[in-house]
């Protein structure tokens, strides 16, 4: 046992140094070769230092992109490694299955989970809009604002000309209508401020209120309470993309939309894409494992790398293609994210089971 675990322990600590090695290496060629690319973009205002700081804050939204694609190289350099000096070949002979060294590159792999999932709740949306907000030569709270903007509460629509991620309104009108969509009353405000668990506070408000009567009668008032699910931390997800959001923002503004009008698909596959970012980054490590006790155990590191390049390209291509398909062509986005995930599990775990 005590030789199993020292066996574990080091081909885990190889493939996993051989995957943050790769990350760190494409990380850098990715930054490296934006910035020169932002070079091409410069005019007045935005000069050779805002694109190096455009692209140091865009720098984790090209981890994030990238690191199932050096899981794949990371664990063909990692167990490549391992093969060249024949102590898989040693492993094996000792008694070791093929399926519990695919386990510990595996577990190797959960590092670059964690990454990703951190990457993605708690460092993307943030970076991103700071990036953003350099490019643009706006303040991030400027991008929060939200100028003609309209909602659906239930029998309820709601018009804002002007909204803040604040909690500050401007401009607002509001509509209600009866179950048969006669319509019960008709609200103005100049502005509006957002109090707390969806109070909001009106100023300079004006209400017309229609009885099925058909008698109308008009109430004005400096100050008018107002109960709306809408909060300013909504508001402001409007003036995000969908990709820019974090999984817990987009579950609780997809919650939102779902109960009071209907989810975008937009938002749905930037959702899926999240949920599918782990598992495509261990589909392509089964792969990478595949690759060398499979059909390219006799071909070169060289080759391999090329052939891993490929097919790490192609998967991201491919996905990212039926991703934006999925949006015409299918009722949930879903289906298409997962498909190529799919098959790469399939593929892998196929070319393995020929190989053990």
């Amino acid at each position: 046992m005590l030789a199993r675990r020292i066996v574990a322990k080091h081909v885990t600590k190889t493939t996993a140094l051989a995957m943050l090695g790769a990350t760190a290496i494409l990380s850098a060629l990715q930054v490296l070769f934006t910035y020169m690319g932002e070079l091409g973009s410069l005019k007045e205002g935005y000069g050779a230092w805002q694109a190096f700081l455009y692209v140091i804050w865009s720098a984790p939204q090209y981890l994030y992109e990238i690191l199932p694609i050096s899981a794949l190289i990371g664990a063909i350099l990692g167990l490549g490694t391992l093969a060249s000096n024949s102590e898989l070949i040693v492993m094996r002979a000792a008694g070791i299955s093929l399926w519990r060294i695919v386990g510990w590159v595996m577990r190797s792999a959960m590092i670059l989970v964690i990454m990703s999932f951190a990457l993605s709740e708690f460092v993307v949306p943030v970076t991103n809009e700071q990036a953003k907000s350099v490019k643009s030569h706006r303040s991030v709270a400027e991008m929060g604002e939200v100028k003609g903007y309209w909602t659906r509460e239930g029998q309820r629509y709601i018009y804002i000309d002007y909204a803040n991620s604040q909690g500050e309104l401007k401009g607002v009108q509001m509509i209600d209508f009866d179950q048969q969509y006669r319509i019960n009353s008709i609200l103005d405000a100049d502005q509006g401020k957002f109090v707390e668990n969806g109070q909001w506070e009106l100023k300079n408000a004006q209400q017309l209120d229609i009885a099925n009567t058909g008698i109308s009668r008009l109430i004005k008032t400096s100050e008018q309470g107002l109960a709306l699910a809408l909060q300013p931390k909504y508001v402001h997800m409007v003036t995000i993309d969908p990709e820019d959001l974090a999984p817990s923002q987009l579950v609780g503004f997809m919650n939102y939309m779902d109960q009071y009008s209907a989810i975008p698909k937009t938002y749905l596959l930037a959702f899926w894409k999240k949920v599918g970012s782990p598992f495509a980054l261990l589909a392509l490590v089964l792969v990478a494992c595949s690759f060398i006790f499979g059909p390219l155990r006799q071909q070169s590191m060289g080759f391999r790398l090329v052939i891993a390049l490929f097919i790490g390209l192609g998967f991201y291509y491919i996905q990212d293609f039926l991703g934006y398909a999925s949006l015409v062509y299918s009722p949930s986005p879903a289906w298409f994210v997962f498909l190529p995930i799919a098959v790469m599990f399939g593929a892998g775990s196929y070319l393995l089971y020929r190989a053990r």
